[in-house]
C-alpha cells in the first residue's frame, strides 16, 4: 500500500502543476494586447491637441483611461460582464474616431446579464479584428454590432461586422485549436489566443465559432457558462 500512495502523491503532483501550467498559459496569453493601438491612440490626442480640439483630446484621454483600468481589473483575468463590455465600448469609441467615422457600432445586451462572470479582453480583439481587417477596408460605412444573450446555462457574445469576411484558413485554424489544443503557431493572432484561453477555462463546448454574414461579414460568438458571484474571481478556474 506503500506504493499506491506514493502513485496517488505523484497522480497529485502531476494534476497540480498542470493546473498551475494552464494557468500560466493562460495568463500569458491573456497579456498580449497590440500596443500599436497605444501608440496610434496616442497619435490621435497629439493631433487632436495640436488643432485645438481639447474637448475631443479630453474625451479620449478619459476614454484610454477606462480601457486600461479594466484592463487592468487589479489583478483578476474574472471579471463582471458589464465591464468586459464597457471596455469594448471604450475601446470601440476610441477606434471610431481613430479612423474618422469609418464605421458605426452598437452595443446591445441584456442587463440581467451585468454581473455575470467573463474572462477579461476577450471581446476587444474581435472587434479589432472586425475593424482592421473588415470595416476599415471598405468604401462605404461599416457596421459593427455586438450582442450579449443568454440560455439556462451559457452566454453568448456575437461581434457581427460588414466586411470582407474572415478567411477561411482562420476559421479552420479556430477549429484545429478546438480539436487538438494548442496550436503551433509561431505568430499569435488575438482571435487564436481567445480561442486557447477559453478552451483552457472551459473545455471543448464553449469557445468561439465563427459564420458568414449574407450578403458579406462575419459574425464571431463568444459562448462562456453562465457563472455569478464571487466564485472564480481570482483564478476563473472553473473545469
Amino acid at each position: 500500500n506503500d506504493m499506491a500512495e506514493k502513485t496517488n502523491q505523484l497522480m497529485e503532483r502531476v494534476r497540480k502543476e498542470e493546473r498551475e501550467k494552464q494557468i500560466t498559459e493562460r495568463k500569458l496569453l491573456q497579456s498580449q494586447i497590440n500596443p500599436h493601438f497605444l501608440y496610434n491612440t496616442l497619435d490621435s490626442i497629439i493631433w487632436m491637441i495640436q488643432s485645438k480640439k481639447y474637448e475631443g483630446a479630453g474625451k479620449m484621454v478619459s476614454m484610454l483611461a477606462k480601457f486600461f483600468r479594466i484592463s487592468l481589473s487589479q489583478g483578476k483575468d474574472i471579471i463582471p460582464l458589464q465591464k468586459e463590455l464597457e471596455h469594448a465600448v471604450s475601446y470601440l469609441s476610441i477606434q471610431n474616431v481613430r479612423f474618422q467615422d469609418k464605421f458605426t457600432f452598437t452595443v446591445d445586451w441584456d442587463e440581467k446579464l451585468a454581473d455575470c462572470l467573463c474572462p477579461k479582453l476577450v471581446i476587444q480583439p474581435l472587434l479589432e479584428n472586425a475593424i482592421v481587417h473588415g470595416v476599415s477596408e471598405l468604401k462605404e460605412t461599416g457596421m459593427i454590432a455586438v450582442t450579449g444573450k443568454e440560455t439556462e446555462d451559457a452566454i453568448y457574445i456575437t461581434v457581427k461586422d460588414n466586411g470582407n469576411g474572415m478567411p477561411e484558413t482562420i476559421i479552420r485554424q479556430l477549429e484545429e485549436i478546438r480539436e487538438n489544443g494548442i496550436l503551433k503557431e509561431k505568430e499569435h493572432i488575438g482571435i487564436f489566443n481567445i480561442q486557447q484561453r477559453l478552451l483552457l477555462l472551459y473545455g471543448k463546448e464553449y469557445g468561439l465559432t465563427v459564420e458568414h454574414v449574407k450578403p458579406s461579414g462575419t459574425a464571431v460568438t463568444i459562448c462562456i457558462p453562465k457563472t455569478k458571484g464571487e466564485k472564480g474571481y481570482e483564478s476563473g478556474n472553473y473545469r
